[in-house]
């Protein structure tokens, strides 16, 4: 690639960051009156050994969607290291450092505990995109609050109306 479209492209994948990061804070903004913050922190908490042990390293996440449906959730966001920087993508397992990165985390409560049930942390599209590919809707709707499909539909509204 030459050195222009080196810069071209750096310029395009800023701009996409910032534009996403401002989105993702206004809706961030919105769901963290929502939640109690106890179960906001236990939900984190459970998520963050697993991650940690993924990523190869203590990791802090950085929240874009927090989503909370009977006894599931589902959190949406990044890593970084525990300290607030970047993380060293090389420890992680299974990451390309090189690829776009996203955390995804399922958890269930049970017992009164959270536990993981799905953790990708270094998603490099949006695993809910593929939900209807994946045999469909398998939580409570409003674990799909605020996310949609590739196509820009929200999965929400179309898992509510599957279960009418």
């Amino acid at each position: 690639m030459s050195p222009a479209l080196q810069v071209v492209r750096r310029t395009e994948i800023a701009w996409a960051r910032n534009a996403m990061a401002a989105c993702l804070l206004t809706a961030l903004l919105a769901q963290a009156a929502e939640l109690p913050a106890t179960e906001r922190q236990a939900i984190l908490e459970a998520a963050r050994g697993p991650a940690s042990v993924q990523a190869g390293q203590p990791v802090r996440f950085v929240v874009t969607r927090l989503n909370v449906d009977a006894n599931w959730a589902v959190l949406v966001g990044s890593l970084v290291q525990a300290n607030g920087g970047p993380l060293d993508w090389r420890k992680a397992k299974a990451c390309d450092p090189q690829l776009d990165k996203m955390l995804w985390a399922v958890l269930a409560r049970a017992d009164g505990r959270w536990r993981v049930a799905q953790l990708d942390v270094c998603a490099t599209e949006p695993p809910y995109w593929m939900t209807r590919e994946q045999g469909g809707f398998v939580w409570p709707c409003g674990v799909y609050a605020g996310l949609s499909d590739a196509q820009g539909r929200s999965l929400e509204a179309a898992c509510r109306a599957l279960n009418r």
